[in-house]
């Protein structure tokens, strides 16, 4: 009964119990919102005053930043974004940051990413988060930011193309995400002995003949946006990652692969995004493979598209777009001279916004002939 009345009371008085708790838990509540919100807690009261000061999670987000001021042109807006960024890390005391992120969806000065870049290293962030553009020139990363041995993830993702160097040396990374780079051949990544999670989206190798990818240690590999556009006719991917387990496609052109090893597979996710037979597609074939001439690019096309999947061969469970049902559902003569490889294969899973769909009668028994027991879900 009396700790029923002191609960009653303790309500009454309307005690500040969120101002009562240390700054790591406060920290951790802040850390779900960004730098501005932050910032605007130091009007609460004197508890608050110097809280954002050595507040670890330092997310900048223009959006939220130019819905609290009143202006009609962009530029006066990012001019007052960049002021901003710079008073809070200068005013920040030196303290440690755990986490520091760029969220800016238009045009961005280069040397905001670079001073936010050289903040982090040189206060050992842990992740380190930009997402914006930079059309005048690619982002050339700092050379301080070489060789930093607290970064554990590291998102880059850059409208406007990244400059990447041949090595990166960042010996405690895990999670890489890179947006925006042009013509690298994937050397860099052998140069993170501890990566585990890389996804690679929007990259341009219109030069490149051979893409590597070595990994011992990486377990989720996504690559996104693969575009027959940006990418070297011929151009293949050198893939030594013994430990993956995950893969996810999403392109508008089938990949090549060379020496590759994927029997570690678990789960692919495969995506083909809106496609088209280009008069000029570049296919490959084998000596003996039979493709008419009246539809020899369309033929080629799921030829390599078929190639592809078969990579795949010991993943227990794949996930495709029902594009590729219907590129597959186009070659039933290619399908009987390539038998399935599944015979792993427990469930097969089809993406679609439709819910009235089929799946061709030689399409799924194509799947079944090397896997009775596949499970098909919609």
């Amino acid at each position: 009964m009396e700790s029923r009345t002191r609960k009653r009371s303790s309500l009454n008085n309307n005690e500040d119990r969120i101002s009562t708790l240390p700054n790591v838990l406060l920290h951790r509540i802040l850390s779900f919102v960004d730098a501005v919100q932050v910032v605007q807690t130091c009007v609460l009261s004197k508890r608050w005053m110097n809280v954002w000061k050595s507040h670890p999670y330092l997310d900048f987000n223009f959006e939220t930043f130019s819905s609290l001021i009143n202006s009609d042109y962009y530029e006066d807006e990012m001019v007052n974004f960049t002021d901003f960024v710079n008073q809070v890390l200068i005013r920040r005391n030196n303290f440690k940051a755990i986490k520091i992120s760029l969220d800016l969806c238009g045009h961005t000065r280069y040397s905001l990413v670079e001073s936010l870049i050289y903040y982090a290293v040189k206060h050992h962030a842990e992740e380190i988060c930009i997402d914006t553009a930079c059309r005048d020139v690619p982002i050339v990363l700092p050379r301080c930011f070489f060789n930093c041995e607290s970064l554990r993830s590291l998102k880059l993702r850059i409208d406007g193309g990244i400059a990447l160097p041949k090595s990166l040396g960042l010996p405690s990374l895990k999670t890489l995400h890179l947006g925006g780079a042009q013509n690298f051949d994937g050397k860099i990544f052998s140069s993170c002995p501890n990566l585990e999670n890389l996804k690679i989206e929007d990259i341009c190798l219109n030069t490149i003949e051979n893409f590597n990818i070595h990994a011992l240690n990486l377990k989720s590999l996504e690559i996104l946006n693969w575009r027959y556009s940006r990418i070297k006719t011929g151009c293949k991917v050198m893939l030594f990652a013994p430990k993956l387990t995950s893969f996810k496609f999403d392109g508008n052109t089938p990949l090549f692969w060379s020496e590759v090893n994927l029997t570690s597979l678990d789960d692919v996710n495969v995506v083909l995004q809106r496609y088209y037979y280009r008069h000029d597609y570049q296919f490959y074939v084998d000596e003996d493979e039979y493709i008419s001439g009246e539809d020899e690019t369309k033929q080629g096309f799921c030829l390599d598209l078929l190639k592809m999947l078969h990579q795949f061969c010991s993943a227990k469970s794949l996930t495709l777009s029902m594009n590729i049902i219907e590129v597959l559902s186009k070659v039933p003569a290619a399908l009987n001279k390539h038998p399935s490889p599944f015979s792993n294969l427990k469930y097969l899973k089809l993406k679609t916004d439709h819910k009235d769909v089929t799946l061709p009668a030689h399409v799924l028994n194509y799947f079944l002939s090397s896997s009775s027991l596949l499970k098909v879900c919609f």
